[in-house]
Order: structure tokens, then C-alpha cells, then sequence
């Protein structure tokens, strides 16, 4: 299993629902399963609260608040 980090500077606030997104093309990660990690204070990586909506080329993942999280995929 590959994983990619993200910073919580990478999310963009979604100005209609206040959600915070990244977008992440498929060419990146593939088209398998994807799971997300946020790093918490410990550094030690739990299962995220987010939302996953995969189009053809891209998927969008979607938080209440910005956080530093790990993809895996």
C-alpha cells in the first residue's frame, strides 16, 4: 500500500457548504481503495471523519476542518 501526506494547507474551504476539499487526480493514486489517516498530536495517525467523491479523473476529499492527513491508496 502507497500512501501521499498532506498539510491541513493544502485544503481549500468550499465557500457554498464550509467544508474543507483537496482534489487529487486519479493518475496519482490509481483506481483502487483509498483510506484516510489525520495525524493527531501524538504524530500516530487515526482514522479520519471525511467524505470521498471519486469522479473520472480525480477524487475530492472532504473534511469539517483542515487537518495534516495521510492517503492511502
Amino acid at each position: 500500500m502507497q500512501f501521499i501526506d498532506f498539510k491541513k494547507e493544502h485544503f481549500k474551504e468550499d465557500e457554498d457548504s464550509k467544508d474543507f476539499v483537496i482534489e487529487i487526480s486519479k493518475a496519482e493514486i490509481g483506481f483502487g481503495e483509498i483510506s484516510v489517516k489525520e495525524r493527531k498530536d501524538d504524530d500516530v495517525y487515526h482514522d479520519a471523519d471525511y467524505e470521498i467523491t471519486e469522479e473520472a479523473v480525480k477524487v475530492i476529499i472532504r473534511m469539517k476542518k483542515p487537518a495534516d492527513i495521510r492517503v492511502n491508496f
